[in-house]
């Protein structure tokens, strides 16, 4: 059974039978990069509720995956992550709780090559090709262990690019998708690397996530495992016309800030390469194909982080829309109140800045803010707006500020405080910013002292 509903998260009613994609356009957006950068690289432990499964993909590979069922739906959704990330990292996390708690049975994945399943088999990735059949494979999987009868998907970046193809060759397992940043354009032929090539930091780290000197390298060795040469592979993982192909509901959520798409453009690549936005055109004919271009939010889960709120609006009422538009199985119930934060070291000094957001209709407060530093630490000074205002009262490991009223939809900070840390033991330590209310998500800022 599911935890139950924060009396504080915000009710909302999806928009009525064809008027759902009207409906979304509503919800106004409102993305902060304070913070989210350094978040999407964090990882999370699941709740209680969640249990470990493994099960094969379509092609024997063996993948592991965290899932939780209910009892009184029939509804369920599959998370799938982007590259190099996993179904650990902290916005899957806390997606995945958001749908359970609204009534989903949730499954999220690690695709091949990636998080547990990485150690669990050495098939390479594919760019989308073989991570069809993981998410074909976990939408079945998901069907079996809770009884569902309907599941859809919800998948980012790279694992976006996999639903299409997922949902171009699916006979009817996947009810409805949601792809997030998928990169739906076509990567460029692998060739090998020139004499002296220095690969780029931004290259340098996906290289190093997958073990290899070049791309060409890694995609040569995937051809060879799955027995095909490197055309053929390259053939088979690419995207084509599959876009016009999709048989069921899928929203594909774009933003035009898209930091992948962006770098693409400025190494000479014509519309973003990968990114581009040229499968509108490929879909224009196919009824089933929703986009919803942003003007902001970036990529993939940076589009969760910069605004929680309107993204779990956004995806689980196009989704109820499409698995129990008439019944109450499934809600849309969101977290009102939100915190973004950040951290940086400046010597013996660690600063950190944060905001507090209220992104419903109606007041709230009063409200504590609170932030608990580690041991050893000292408050150098803090603040609320302008530096030298509104300070923080301080007791022991603790610092607050009380908010006597947050109007709705309005924006808070940003807060601030400098610690001195000279007495805290080298190594990584923890900030945590909180406000105390059931189902406000706490936020850890990570720091590491030499």
């Amino acid at each position: 059974m599911p935890e139950a509903l924060p009396p504080y998260w915000i009710t909302v009613k999806p928009g009525p039978g064809a008027q759902i994609l009207e409906f979304l356009k509503t919800i106004p957006q409102d993305p902060n990069t304070l913070g989210v950068r350094a978040a999407l690289f964090r990882t999370k432990d699941y709740g209680y509720t969640f249990t470990r499964t493994t099960f094969p993909s379509l092609d024997g590979t063996p993948l592991v995956a965290r899932w939780t069922g209910q009892r009184f739906t029939r509804a369920g959704v599959v998370l799938v992550h982007g590259f190099t990330q996993s179904k650990d990292h902290k916005f899957i996390v806390e997606l995945a709780e958001m749908f359970s708690r609204n009534g989903w049975s949730v499954l999220a994945v690690d695709l091949r090559d990636h998080g547990e399943t990485r150690q669990a088999s050495k098939a390479p990735m594919t760019n989308g090709w073989k991570e069809a059949d993981d998410i074909l494979a976990a939408v079945r999987q998901l069907r079996t262990l809770s009884k569902a009868t309907s599941v859809s998907v919800v998948a980012f970046s790279v694992g976006g690019r996999a639903l299409v193809k997922a949902m171009a060759q699916d006979t009817g397992d996947i009810a409805a998708g949601i792809a997030v940043s998928a990169p739906l354009g076509e990567y460029p032929p692998a060739t090998p690397p020139e004499p002296g090539y220095v690969p780029s930091a931004f290259a340098r780290f996906f290289l190093d996530f997958m073990g290899t000197k070049s791309f060409y390298e890694y995609d040569e060795r995937a051809a060879r495992f799955y027995g095909v040469d490197l055309r053929t592979f390259e053939a088979r993982s690419g995207v084509g016309t599959d876009v016009a192909k999709v048989k069921a509901p899928i929203l594909v959520l774009d933003s035009l800030d898209d930091s992948l798409r962006l770098a693409r453009i400025k190494q000479g690549a014509h519309e973003g390469g990968p990114q581009s936005l040229a499968y509108r055109d490929i879909a224009k004919d196919n009824p089933n194909v929703h986009t919803f271009l942003l003007d902001r939010g970036s990529h993939g889960g940076l589009l969760y982080l910069s605004d929680p709120y309107w993204f779990g609006v956004i995806t689980m009422s196009y989704l109820k829309h499409w698995q129990a538009r008439d019944g109450d199985a499934v809600t849309v119930k969101v977290p009102a109140v939100d915190i973004l934060a950040e951290g940086a070291l400046d010597g013996p000094n660690a600063s950190y800045r944060f905001v507090v957001r209220n992104h419903g209709p109606k007041s709230v407060g009063p409200l504590d803010v609170y932030v608990d530093i580690p041991a050893g630490a000292r408050l150098s000074h803090c603040w609320l707006g302008a530096e030298g205002l509104g300070r923080c009262t301080s007791d022991a490991n603790r610092l607050a500020w009380t908010l006597p009223r947050l109007s709705g939809q309005t924006t808070v900070g940003p807060f601030g405080a400098v610690l001195d840390i000279s007495g805290v033991k080298p190594g990584s330590f923890n900030v945590v910013v909180s406000v105390p209310q059931e189902g406000v998500l706490a936020q850890e800022v990570p720091l590491e002292r030499p």
